[in-house]
Parts: structure tokens; C-alpha cells; sequence
């Protein structure tokens, strides 16, 4: 799919239903939409503040979808999702819902925020049985940030940016989290 086109001939309209996409089946990449969209904004082909609310907006109603699906189905739609084996599962369930029971909200929020981990947030909330509403919120506010920030870069880098480096960056950062989370939840298990 050349999303280049299709955010030229749909326009916002597009932007909203590829991020709603995005937040149940994580394709097509934010990081790749909001960097098209944001060097569309720096041509005047697309307004900023639209853009952010189209994103945004469209994400989070696709994370809610995920996350809707996985509290009303639990943990055997979970483990198809995330195609894991019913022991690994069983075991990173447990610590997990061990460690969302102390700050569930936060992590959910500082996961969306976080490359790499935030495709995983809205199964893991669900998991969590975490409160619809507030829920709801978190993914909206953490989904607003991320579409500023990266529809900026967009916007600054224009085409001098590549995605290769931009993935290369979010992948390092989603590692170094990864493995800090790994070693709390390690302890757990």
C-alpha cells in the first residue's frame, strides 16, 4: 500500500482510518504515517492540528477495539494475538498481572509512549481488566502525544528523514525498555 497516495486522495479521513488500523492490527507503522503526514503538513497539503486529531482519534478507537476484544474474550484470545504457547503464556500472564495490579495505569500510559511495546498496551490492559473509561482516556492522551511527536519530525525532517534510521532509533529505545521490564518482571516469575 502506497500511503503516500492514499493519504493524498483520503486525506484526513484517511489518516483516521489507518491509524484505527493501526491501534487493532498494528499495519501500517504510525512511525511511517505520522512522518508521511507531517511532511505533508510541511508542504500545506495537510494542517497540523487535523492531522494530530485524525491520528490520534483513529488510534485509539482501534486500541479500545483491541482492548474491548481481549477483556470480553480473555486470556485464550490473548494468546492467539500474541502466538504464544500456553506456558509461556500462563507465566508472563502472571507477572504481568502481578505488576498491573501496582500501577497498571501508568505502565499502560508509559507503554503507549514507548516504540515497540505500544502494539502490545491494549492486550495487556485488557488482560489487566483495567477500567473501560480511564482506559479509554490513556490511549487517547498517549496516542495525542505520540502523533505530535512524530507527525513534528515529519514536519522538521521532511524527507531527510528515513525510516530505516527512525525504526533503527525506536527499535534501540523499545530494546532498552524491554529489558528493564523484563528484569521486574522477572522477579516475579
Amino acid at each position: 500500500m502506497d500511503l503516500s497516495n492514499f493519504i493524498t486522495s483520503f486525506s484526513y479521513i484517511g489518516i483516521f482510518l489507518l491509524m484505527i488500523s493501526n491501534g487493532v492490527a498494528n499495519f501500517p507503522s504510525s512511525q511511517l504515517l505520522y512522518l508521511i503526514a507531517g511532511y505533508f503538513v510541511s508542504t500545506g497539503s495537510l494542517l497540523f492540528i487535523p492531522t494530530i486529531i485524525a491520528g490520534a482519534l483513529g488510534n485509539a478507537i482501534g486500541n479500545i477495539i483491541t482492548f474491548m476484544l481481549v477483556k470480553k474474550y480473555d486470556k485464550p484470545f490473548a494468546r492467539k494475538i500474541l502466538m504464544m504457547d500456553e506456558t509461556t503464556f500462563t507465566k508472563v500472564h502472571s507477572a504481568l498481572h502481578a505488576t498491573f495490579t501496582r500501577r497498571g495505569l501508568w505502565y499502560i500510559f508509559i507503554g503507549k509512549l514507548v516504540p515497540s511495546i505500544k502494539a502490545f498496551i491494549p492486550i495487556v490492559a485488557g488482560l489487566a481488566n483495567t477500567k473501560t473509561k480511564i482506559t479509554s482516556v490513556i490511549f487517547l492522551l498517549a496516542s495525542t502525544i505520540w502523533a505530535i511527536g512524530i507527525t513534528s519530525l515529519g514536519y522538521y525532517f521532511g524527507k531527510n528523514i528515513t525510516l530505516t534510521s527512525f525504526t533503527a532509533v525506536s527499535l534501540c529505545i523499545g530494546l532498552i525498555v524491554m529489558f528493564f521490564a523484563y528484569k521486574a518482571i522477572a522477579k516475579k516469575l
